[in-house]
């Protein structure tokens, strides 16, 4: 009996030990995807700051000046917007693989254990 509880401890200790390694490997892919978008949406942020510079310069009075930069906020507007919905499907993603880990483990706990460990219950 003793060796069944010993063996169904390793058993529980080897499955957590699984769960936390694929657990880590799926933050570290969500961490990386998330950073990428943000280096994304901040040089597609820099580089429309860059031309709305550029078309300042050459604006005509305040008017121009205050067109362009609405077109320019509206714009960066756009951007977030794509990287929020883009970020929104990297945790979306996250979900899953989350919950698939959650439901493996509830399967594997509601396993019969091995021996007689069982019967005594």
């Amino acid at each position: 009996m003793q060796k069944d509880i010993i063996g169904n401890f390793q058993k529980m200790t080897q499955l957590t030990l699984d769960n936390f390694k694929k657990l880590g490997e799926t933050n570290l892919r969500i961490g990386e995807k998330l950073l990428q978008e943000q280096v994304e949406l901040t040089n597609a942020l820099l580089e429309t700051a860059t031309r709305n510079a550029d078309v300042s310069t050459d604006a005509k009075d305040y008017k121009d000046i205050a067109s362009k930069q609405a077109e320019w906020a509206q714009e960066c507007s756009q951007l977030v917007l794509e990287s929020s919905r883009a970020c929104a499907d990297i945790i979306a993603e996250a979900g899953k693989i989350y919950g698939s880990v959650f439901e493996n483990g509830l399967k594997t706990a509601a396993e019969k254990p091995h021996g007689k460990a069982r019967k005594a219950a």
